[in-house]
């Protein structure tokens, strides 16, 4: 009996955690020096957190509009991957396109 009504508290509590909220993409540019184009829409932001940092963020730019965002982001012409000082601290950043989705990982180490 005591261990259905531990199992039955444990459910209970378990519907009562609410999930992390997700991270804005406003932070994660901030943390990366990402500056998007006005024509960028952001699909999905995640964010992780142990020893370092960590920001992910997936969004939607028409493809004539990438190299406007590496330029803004200061990236060097034909560099997709680089490390950058960002408010003090060494961020690496890594982009990947494919087709319209772009994909940047930026993080500390």
């Amino acid at each position: 009996m005591k261990l259905l009504l531990a199992a039955l508290a444990l459910l209970l509590l378990a519907g009562c955690a609410t999930p992390p909220e997700a991270p804005k993409a406003e932070e994660a540019f901030k943390f990366g020096g990402i500056s998007m184009p006005a024509s960028g829409k952001v699909l999905e932001t995640q964010y992780d957190r142990g020893i370092d940092a960590r920001y992910v963020v997936v969004l939607t730019l028409p493809p004539e509009d990438v190299p406007k965002l590496l330029e803004a982001s200061r990236f060097a012409p034909g560099v997709l991957k680089d490390d950058q000082l960002v408010d003090g601290r060494r961020v690496y950043r890594e982009v990947t396109v494919q087709g319209t989705t772009v994909r940047l990982e930026m993080f500390t180490t």
